[in-house]
């Protein structure tokens, strides 16, 4: 009788659980296209603008051609068939009719660009200098997980190799990370597992394993953990909060940064929706997050591109801190851009990036 009791509270949980995956797949929803305005797709990029970085003059830097060990076959078909590689774009906001730029990179003794996978990204001005630094996440080729440092040139559209951070054993599985310094940053893990296996697992039991870790400079260290997909990460222009999406638990994260760098959590927004990055407006404070509406559709395009998965665009407006206004900006049903990752604004005008397709550009018509 104890043994049966087991069994059948064991079967509720896992019908349970089941029921909660599916709801969170979003089997049920549509979603109907509306835009701030005037739209087009924006020409001279590869094959996806995954994450982005702007400074305040509106110069932007873009990560395409993301890919990272253990992609499924269709996914490594696409990504050979159409000669996929590593490249980071610039891309004026002030002169958006000009087609991106792909700035070119050098190698050294301990980078190969050949090598280079790029994900999450963040730049760093020295004020002092003017000397802009570039920090890119690397799931590179065949290798470990990796974060590059690049001096910019501006002037020659490149980057110079300076440093490559290896993380020791806090660097699981990279997502994002924010500079804070010319030698320091936050970063993302979004999932704990390494093999295919236990990664597959862990979004299925939706575990709260992942974690956001600090380098000072000389060490790395765990600042928070028990997320569901630590994803992207910002900070404040002031630099005391730190905005982190959760992808699996669907909210908008907000942490206190104290002095020694450690966060301690503020607010949980929920978003109803799949958040990917999050960037911060430098002249208002907003924040814009771009997401997956539909869940079961944005895993079939992570699974083989080909697929098309819709888009979202949120702006988020904060108040002492804490989250006081959400409008959603853009929603495409894949048509336009599939499987959005990032989105920011410049001067009433909106740059929407994607996991592995195209980049877009607003107008952005509409009070912000």
């Amino acid at each position: 009788m104890f043994v049966k009791i087991i069994l059948i509270s064991l079967l509720v949980l896992l019908l349970q659980h089941v029921v909660k995956l599916c709801f969170h797949m979003n089997f049920d929803k549509h979603v109907f296209n509306h835009y701030p305005g005037p739209c087009h797709q924006v020409e001279g990029i590869g094959f996806g603008s995954e994450d982005m970085h702007m400074l305040p003059d509106g110069r932007t830097f873009i990560t395409s051609g993301f890919r990272m060990a253990g992609s499924g076959p269709s996914f490594e078909k696409f990504y050979k068939q159409n000669k996929v590689k590593g490249r980071i774009y610039l891309f004026n906001m002030k002169n958006p009719r000009k087609v991106v730029q792909e700035m070119t990179l050098t190698s050294t003794e301990n980078f190969d660009k050949d090598r280079l996978q790029p994900h999450g990204i963040s730049a760093w001005e020295d004020k002092d200098t003017g000397r802009v630094y570039l920090f890119v996440v690397n799931h590179e080729r065949d290798g470990r997980e990796k974060v590059e440092k690049f001096l910019v040139s501006f002037d020659t559209v490149s980057l110079q190799h300076m440093k490559s951070y290896h993380g020791d054993t806090t660097f699981k599985n990279l997502n994002d990370l924010v500079a804070t310094s010319e030698d320091s940053f936050y970063y993302t893990n979004f999932l704990y597992s390494d093999s295919t296996v236990g990664k597959i697992l862990e979004n299925l039991s939706m575990m709260p394993w992942a974690n956001v870790g600090y380098f000072d400079g000389t060490a790395y260290r765990i600042v928070t953990d028990r997320l569901k997909m630590a994803n992207g990460i910002q900070m404040s222009g002031d630099g005391r909060l730190i905005y982190v999406t959760a992808s699996l638990s669907r909210d908008l994260r907000i942490y206190d940064r104290s002095k020694d760098n450690s966060l301690q959590l503020k607010e949980v927004y929920p978003l109803y929706s799949t958040p990917d990055n999050v960037m911060v407006d430098h002249d208002t404070g907003h924040l814009y997050v771009a997401l997956h509406p539909i869940n079961y559709l944005a895993f079939a395009h992570f699974t083989d591109p080909v697929n098309k998965s819709p888009s979202q665009v949120l702006q988020i407006k904060l108040k002492d801190g804490s989250v006081s206004s959400v409008t959603e900006l853009f929603i495409d049903d894949g048509n336009l851009i599939s499987a959005s990752t990032v989105a920011t604004v410049f001067n009433k005008k909106m740059l929407v990036g994607s996991f592995l397709d195209t980049l877009v550009y607003c107008d952005v018509d509409v009070p912000l």
